[in-house]
C-alpha cells in the first residue's frame, strides 16, 4: 500500500512579515489523499486566527520501511485555577523532568512574549538548552517543525474509545500527542512545553518520557494569539541530526500507552 505525507501550513503577511496561522500533518493511504487535502484546505481557510493569504499544501510519498514506530504517551490532566498557577505547574513538571529552573522560566517567558523576533508566533518550535537558557534552533523566525507523523488508524480508534468518557478524544489532542510522542522519543530531548496560538484554546501541556503528556488547563489568557513550542535538549546534542529526524523521518503512533490515564 502506498503511503503519503500530507502537510499544510498557512500564514498571512503583516507589515512585510509572514505570520503563522495554522498547520496540520497526516500520513495517509493514496485512496485518502483527496479527502485529507480538501479537509486541510478548509481548515486553513476557516481558522479562528484569521483568513490566510498563503496556504502551502505538500504531498510526499513515504517509504514504509523508514517509518519510526511510536508508543503514545500516557495522558494526564493537571487542573489549575488560572494562568499563574498553570505556569507554576508547568515549571514544576519541567524541573521534575530534568530541566533547570532557569531554562524552564526562560521558556515560559518566551512563549508569553512570542518566541519569534518582534514577539510573533513561529511556524516551528524553539530548541532550548535544558541546562541553561540558550536557544539552539538555527532560524528563530522559522523554528523546527515536526513533520511526517500520524496515528495508525486502528490504534487511534482504540485510544479514542479508551478515553472517550473523559471528553478529550478530539483531533487537537491526538495531533498534539502524536507530536509529543515523536519529539520525546528522541534521546536528545528531555521535555516539551507547548500552548496553542489559537485564541480560544487556553489548555497547554508539558510532555516527557518520564511522566507522559500532561495537560495543564490554563497556560495562557483567553483571547491571546501568542503560543508555541519549546523542546528542551541535552547539552552536546548534534542539532542538525536532531532537526533532520524531527522534520524528515516519518513516524506513526502504532502502540497504545502501557500506563493508564492518571489525574494528577
Amino acid at each position: 500500500m502506498s503511503l503519503f505525507s500530507v502537510r499544510m501550513r498557512s500564514s498571512r503577511e503583516e507589515q512585510g512579515t509572514p505570520v503563522h496561522i495554522s498547520g496540520a500533518e497526516r500520513i495517509v493511504a493514496e485512496t485518502d489523499l483527496e479527502r485529507v487535502a480538501a479537509t486541510f484546505v478548509q481548515r486553513a481557510m476557516q481558522h479562528k486566527n484569521g483568513t490566510p493569504d498563503f496556504v502551502n499544501l505538500s504531498i510526499e510519498r513515504v517509504c514504509p520501511e523508514e517509518i519510526m514506530s511510536l508508543e503514545a504517551l500516557p495522558i494526564q490532566t493537571c487542573d489549575v485555577e488560572d494562568v499563574e498557577e498553570g505556569h507554576r505547574a508547568a515549571h514544576h513538571l519541567l524541573c521534575e523532568a530534568g530541566v533547570s529552573s532557569e531554562s524552564a522560566n526562560f521558556a515560559i517567558a518566551l512563549l508569553k512574549a512570542g518566541p519569534a523576533p518582534g514577539g510573533r508566533v513561529m511556524r516551528g518550535a524553539v530548541l532550548l538548552d535544558a541546562e541553561q537558557p540558550i536557544r539552539m534552533e538555527p532560524d528563530p523566525h522559522r523554528g523546527v517543525r515536526v513533520s511526517k507523523l500520524d496515528w495508525e488508524p486502528s490504534v487511534l480508534e482504540s485510544w479514542c474509545n479508551g478515553i472517550g468518557h473523559l471528553g478529550i478524544a478530539r483531533p487537537r489532542v491526538w495531533e498534539a500527542i502524536a507530536i509529543a510522542s515523536k519529539v520525546t522519543a528522541q534521546p536528545e530531548v528531555i521535555a516539551e512545553l507547548c500552548w496553542s496560538d489559537d485564541q480560544s484554546y487556553i489548555t497547554g501541556y508539558v510532555a516527557s518520557q518520564q511522566f507522559g503528556y500532561v495537560r495543564v488547563t490554563h497556560l495562557k489568557p483567553l483571547g491571546s494569539l501568542i503560543g508555541g513550542r519549546v523542546f528542551f535538549i541535552r547539552a552536546g546534542t548534534d542539532i542538525q541530526s536532531l532537526i533532520s529526524r524531527l522534520e524528515k523521518q516519518p513516524a506513526l503512533v502504532d502502540r497504545l500507552p502501557t500506563r493508564p490515564y492518571i489525574e494528577l
